[in-house]
């Protein structure tokens, strides 16, 4: 029995509490090693995804820029100049974006049947500019270093952005309510204040934009046709009368009968403005019209204003005009919402 005793000893090696402690510090080191890995990996890729962010968007400021310049001036080396130093104010990996004129590239950017913009940078007449923004080893600023790439045999993070900016000249035209309930509570006067806004911000623009009104309440009307006096649409909204229903409809087909005078789409592209503060209480649905000016290629944004205007068929008008819905509440929201959009129409991140 003894000896029984004794060999199973001798097979089972008795562990003591230093060596337990000496397997449990061997598990530990281990383990935190594998934790500080991971956790450097998480800090380089989040900066990493922060830096391509930053990349972005100091890209398409510089091309916006340039592109507002060439619009301007018809001068690429004014407009690279302009995006040069719009570049350096944008900072990426905590200095400004350094670009070469050779990072800047002219052409033309042409819409295709899918509505995508296919860019030449050998075609005539420009209209776009590409930038290439880059932390690249090749590049004025150079590669990113990374905090904690090292441990992986990785030190530098090399991205690259292009962005392509065109300029479009546009024939736009308003459709405005003039309906009873528009008198509520300032309505009509805060919305001639947004017009004055959104018409002082296209007459800055540096291209040329022509712009219609139509308007709406029981009834219809086109107002002013395409003009590039930008005054008569002021004075035309100053003493345009508000009363009766809304036939929201009935102001879109007015202000159809409008845009078919247009400027050919091969030159301009054609939008339209519909703005209501109510529900449609007259005509056919807003929706059916909407559909007919979008087979006729034009782009459709809507506004509606105040807490009983018809968000829902709205924003359904803007999606099959294939434009943006926008809800203001109140005065200022509807400036904003103009200068907005008056904004975007100057130009066009096509790429």
């Amino acid at each position: 029995m003894q000896k029984t005793h004794n060999s199973l000893r001798s097979n089972f090696a008795i562990v003591s509490p230093r060596q337990r402690r000496g397997a449990m510090a061997v598990l530990l080191a281990i383990m935190m090693f594998a934790f500080l890995v991971t956790a450097a990996f998480s800090i380089d890729i989040a900066y990493m995804q922060l830096v391509k962010s930053e990349l972005r968007s100091a890209t398409d400021a510089a091309a916006k820029a340039a592109a507002e310049e060439l619009a301007r001036t018809q001068d690429p080396v004014k407009a690279t100049e302009k995006g040069i130093a719009i570049g350096l104010k944008n900072s990426v990996a905590s200095q400004g974006l350094q670009l070469r004129e050779t990072d800047f590239i002219y052409g033309k950017s042409v819409k295709g049947p899918d509505d995508r913009f296919a860019f030449d940078p050998v075609g005539k007449p420009v209209n776009s500019v590409r930038v290439d923004g880059r932390r690249t080893e090749d590049s004025i600023g150079g590669p990113v270093p990374l905090f904690l790439g090292r441990m992986f045999n990785v030190r530098n993070f090399k991205p690259a952005e292009a962005a392509t900016v065109t300029f479009l000249e546009r024939d736009i035209v308003l459709v405005v309510d003039r309906s009873g309930s528009m008198n509520d509570n300032r309505k009509f006067r805060d919305l001639q204040d947004a017009i004055t806004i959104f018409l002082s911000i296209l007459a800055d623009s540096p291209t040329e934009e022509r712009v219609g009104l139509a308007s709406y309440s029981t009834t219809a009307t086109a107002d002013v046709q395409m003009t590039s006096n930008l005054g008569l649409i002021r004075a035309e909204m100053a003493r345009m009368p508000v009363d009766g229903f809304t036939n929201i409809s009935g102001g879109m087909d007015a202000g159809g009968s409008i845009i078919q005078n247009a400027r050919p789409t091969e030159f301009v592209e054609r939008a339209m403005i519909v703005l209501t503060d109510g529900l449609q209480n007259r005509g056919r649905p807003a929706v059916q019209a909407a559909g007919d000016l979008a087979d006729r290629g034009v782009i459709i944004h809507s506004i509606t204003f105040g807490s009983d205007a018809d968000q829902t068929a709205m924003r359904q008008v803007a999606e099959i005009g294939s434009g943006r819905f926008f809800h203001a509440e109140d005065g200022n929201a509807l400036k904003a919402v103009f200068r907005e959009i008056a904004t975007t129409f100057t130009t066009v991140i096509t790429q």
